[in-house]
């Protein structure tokens, strides 16, 4: 069976009562990411399933889970990445 992109999920759960989080997902990127945490820190991160269908699920310290905004920037800040991108792209 052959996901569609919209079903190729990452679902991040955890609750109030645990320290851990578990992190199912379908991203080769994130899956590799949490891959080389299991080998580097296999007291803290480990994978605990294989869906059979491309999906991995992970369980890691709940600490670890973040949502980070990306910097707002001034109108002077955002001319100045303007100029380095144009330089960027000339140069190519």
């Amino acid at each position: 069976m052959r996901l569609s992109n919209l079903e190729k999920e990452t679902i991040v759960l955890y609750s109030e009562g645990e320290d851990t989080a578990c992190v199912y997902t379908h991203s080769p990127a994130l899956q590799k990411r949490l891959s080389e945490l299991c080998a580097a820190r296999p007291g803290q991160v480990c994978q605990i399933e294989e869906n059979g269908h491309g999906g991995l699920t992970f369980e890691l310290p709940k600490k670890w889970v973040r949502i980070v905004p990306s910097r707002i920037l001034s109108p002077a800040q955002q001319a100045v990445l303007e100029r380095m991108n144009a330089k960027k792209q000339g140069e190519g």
